[in-house]
């Protein structure tokens, strides 16, 4: 759980004020104490936001503060009530909550109130270890914590849901513990490359998941977030919000098989149609050629790009390069505008295109939108959202102008598209995971394009998804990708 500390004046004072019963005022501050403990605890295993951690804010409800905390003295005055008018606050409301948006207040810490993180124990602790049962005995927390962690998480898994309902509301991923403990040990000794604010973020979701695995026996339930574009998120910690390398070392050995470029390949089922009615005169393949150059060889695809975007004595890696024009592809494929700056929001404020977010130096940027075939991609991915928006404009009016896609008057063509996409993506995840229950196997993990299995398949099960994929769409594009992903192992 997490901890913090108070400074000795708030106890001074309260004592002060509250001499008798002698242990009065202690018994009174611990209780404020571990209640908000407990608050700033749920409220990091929901996630903070970038904003929240920036500012190291919380978003807590403080009506449970003030409602359910401790009395003193015999008028049974509200212990957070006598420290606001004694000016010891101990937390400070940045944002009010309210009942009309649902959402609650975010607060931050006074000066009089300090978080013991975890983070400096654990690097105090890893000093010593030198073999990896040591290291589990340093990072095992026990039962009562681990207990403790389960049940903020998850309070109705147990107490209300019943075993069928607890299949519709929870995924079930499998955790190496092993392979786990081992991750924090590397953040604390090997990953030099991390700042030390991650490093700190990255070790308490770990050792979250780990008091969870250890409670249960090696398992980890994520509690599923269904959205209305069609796919299943989770709410908090899961192994689609955690980052990869803790995913690797949540899952150990397995892997990963995910479908290749999957929005622009998706986008080509309607290629052929489009051609036939709008350009009946042209060949499909010579109509949208950059896209399928970077479906079929994406190899002379990224050549073309890397060679107009970077110089020749760029110190970034070709693996490096890449990553990045793939990230602006796939924005470029949802919808992202092709510009290079940004604009003022309704709000005021200053908004950036996701290219920029993406590729930062503005000169690489320029190069990038310049780029011949960047820019025959940029025209073949518009033709396909016009058709796309139009067909579902036509074919679901309803839908259409509706809440979802609609905001205000003008309907938004990349949110008709990512609607229409994730739709089909949940689908066809769904023909590959029944494919694979033919065959015996059930995936460890799903996230969103990509499913994980603990063993390799062999050359012919990957066929028979391929064959099952392209049929079921009529698009011979559809191409599963797998890529092996190692646990980690303690040195």
């Amino acid at each position: 759980m997490l901890t913090i500390t108070i400074d000795p004046v708030v106890l001074e004072a309260l004592q002060g004020s509250f001499p008798t019963p002698r242990t009065a005022a202690a018994k009174a501050l611990n209780k404020y104490k571990a209640l908000l403990e407990d608050l700033l605890f749920r409220a990091q295993l929901r996630g903070q936001t970038n904003y929240e951690r920036l500012l190291n804010c919380y978003s807590i409800p403080v009506s449970t503060l003030v409602h359910k905390g401790p009395h003193i003295g015999y008028d049974k005055v509200r212990l957070h009530k006598w420290l606001a008018d004694n000016q010891l606050d101990l937390i400070e409301t940045v944002e009010k909550g309210s009942n009309l948006t649902g959402r609650v207040s975010m607060i931050k810490l006074t000066e009089l109130v300090s978080i013991d993180h975890t983070t400096t124990a654990v690097q105090q602790a890893l000093a010593t270890v030198t073999t990896a049962q040591q290291l589990s005995s340093v990072l095992c927390a026990d039962a009562q914590r681990n207990s403790d962690v389960f049940s903020a998480l998850y309070p109705d898994y147990f107490s209300y849901l019943k075993h069928s309902q607890r299949i519709q509301v929870f995924d079930i991923a499998p955790v190496d513990i092993a392979s786990l403990e081992a991750y924090v040990a590397w953040l604390h000794k090997g990953a030099n490359m991390i700042s030390p604010g991650r490093t700190r973020m990255y070790t308490e979701q770990a050792q979250v998941i780990l008091s969870v695995a250890r409670h249960t026996g090696g398992w980890f339930p994520q509690r599923k977030k269904l959205s209305a574009f069609g796919r299943t998120y989770y709410s908090g910690l899961s192994v689609q919000s955690v980052n990869k390398e803790l995913r690797r070392a949540m899952l150990g050995d397995c892997w990963e098989y995910d479908i290749r470029s999957s929005v622009v390949t998706w986008k080509m089922t309607f290629a052929q149609e489009l051609t036939d009615q709008l350009y009946p005169t042209q060949e499909c393949r010579k109509l949208f050629w950059a896209s399928i150059l970077y479906l079929e060889d994406r190899a002379d695809f990224m050549r073309d790009v890397r060679r107009e975007m970077f110089a020749k004595q760029t110190k970034l890696s070709a693996e490096y390069q890449e990553k990045l024009i793939k990230e602006a592809l796939t924005a470029i494929s949802f919808g992202a505008r092709a510009k290079g700056v940004g604009w003022t929001a309704n709000d005021g404020g200053w908004t950036n295109p996701a290219l920029v977010k993406i590729i930062k130096n503005g000169v690489q940027r320029a190069a990038f939108l310049n780029s011949p075939v960047i820019q025959q991609f940029l025209k073949e991915q518009s033709i396909l959202d016009n058709y796309i928006a139009e067909n579902m404009r036509n074919q679901a009016p309803m839908l259409y102008y509706g809440p979802l896609i609609t905001r205000n008057i003008k309907p938004s063509k990349s949110k008709a598209v990512a609607f229409l996409y994730q739709h089909a993506e949940a689908q066809l995840m769904q023909i590959a995971i029944d494919r694979l229950s033919q065959q015996g196997i059930k995936p460890i993990a799903l996230i969103h394009d990509a499913f994980i299995v603990r063993n390799k398949l062999s050359l012919s099960q990957r066929d028979e998804i391929h064959q099952c994929l392209r049929s079921s769409t009529e698009n011979k594009f559809w191409f599963v990708k797998q890529t092996e992903l190692e646990g980690y192992r303690y040195q």
